[in-house]
């Protein structure tokens, strides 16, 4: 009997996800900023995560615009005034505002963190794919931090683009997102993979662009299409679309 060879997609470009694809992430708003005072040793009131939600959310345009502009000063900045006006609603002094904001820092960027964590299985799979030549790009739902993240978990030399949404002012599922990336390596959705997390960002909206997709689920023990558990049976994928 002839053996039936199965026939892979060999993308140009394979496009990650960041938050849950390559990083674990525990990072919301107003309990990070609660966490970290607590680390300061500042004392907080008890509607603190909601005074702080109540003053972050209305300065959200000013924080596209703010990561449009891709300086990190700029960026760091909007958090130092977010922390200075969060600590004066709540009556407390704002003299170390900056000093408070840089233990952010320190908690997001070094590593070990107890916000951000690389998987395991994101380097073994880098590695590999570089090795066979594959051109990878990060596409994430995230600010202008991002590129910091990636630098700090060590993972920066493997990529050659990290896009990061709020630096171009549009957000996954929005195919104008992955056609910015598209763009940048002058390839078509079939040239193209994406891995994600997440069923609506990037499932769909990579799919509705016609580009193949998986999603990652490491809580599963087998890979079942379009559901990998492990970034090591990313090549098994491609094979979904031979």
């Amino acid at each position: 009997m002839d053996r039936i060879e199965v026939q892979s997609l060999r993308p140009k470009l394979i496009t990650f996800d960041c938050a849950n694809t390559l990083i674990w992430t525990d990072w919301k708003p107003h309990t990070f900023a609660i966490r970290c005072a607590q680390k300061a040793g500042i004392e907080l009131s008890d509607d603190a995560a909601e005074l702080y939600m109540r003053l972050f959310v209305p300065k959200l345009p000013e924080f596209w615009r703010v990561n449009q502009t891709r300086s990190f000063e700029n960026w760091r900045l909007f958090w130092v005034r977010q922390v200075e006006d969060w600590l004066s609603v709540m009556g407390l002094p704002t003299d170390n505002a900056l000093e408070l904001h840089l233990l952010a820092e320190k908690e997001i960027f070094e590593v070990p963190s107890s916000t951000f964590r690389r998987f395991d299985d994101v380097i073994p799979c880098l590695e590999n794919l570089k090795q066979k030549g594959y051109t990878l790009a990060v596409l994430s739902n995230w600010d202008h931090s991002l590129h910091r993240c990636i630098e700090a978990h060590g993972l920066t030399p493997y990529f050659d683009k990290v896009f990061a949404s709020l630096e171009e002012g549009i957000e996954k599922p929005d195919a104008g997102f992955f056609n910015i990336a598209l763009s940048y390596f002058n390839v078509g959705p079939t040239e193209v993979f994406h891995i994600g997390d997440d069923v609506l960002d990037d499932l769909q909206g990579a799919q509705n662009l016609g580009i193949p997709a998986a999603l990652i689920d490491r809580s599963l023990s087998m890979p079942m299409r379009p559901v990998i558990s492990n970034l090591s049976q990313l090549e098994e994928a491609f094979t979904w679309f031979g």
